[in-house]
């Protein structure tokens, strides 16, 4: 099935990830001057991914719920991404884990509605537009 060095490396490369992508993002978080939002700009209209540079911002600064006020969906992106990979890395060990919401397409699609309807109200409610 897989070798060793394989199931070495599922372990490994989540930390060697993190340990690049870290300091890449707090240095340009912090000393490159990011252009604002286009769609923002030139519409005053927040697109879907408006909010994400601060809300990354927010999680390596280590505040969750600020993160969540700037745009949710880099949170549970981020949940989903791990607990993809948790399946995966355990798939690998030979452990039968299997989350299944994960392969739900109605539990997808109902994410994705969310989301669209998130981005919607944010527009029009400002409790919920990105700080």
């Amino acid at each position: 099935m897989y070798q060793r060095w394989q199931k070495v490396l599922v372990i490994v490369a989540p930390f060697a990830a993190l340990a690049i992508c870290v300091p890449i993002a707090w240095f340009v978080l912090h000393h490159v001057t990011l252009w604002p939002c286009p769609s923002y700009t030139l519409l005053h209209f927040y697109c879907p991914g408006c909010g994400s540079t601060r809300a990354v911002g927010a999680l390596l600064h280590g505040n969750v719920l600020l993160s969540l006020r700037q745009n949710p969906a880099i949170v549970v992106l981020l949940l989903l991404a791990a607990l993809y990979y948790l399946e995966f890395a355990l798939k690998v060990w030979g452990v039968r884990f299997r989350i299944a919401p994960l392969h739900n397409m109605k539990f997808i699609a109902a994410l994705l509605i969310l989301w669209v309807a998130y981005a919607v109200v944010r527009n029009f409610v400002p409790a919920v537009a990105p700080i």
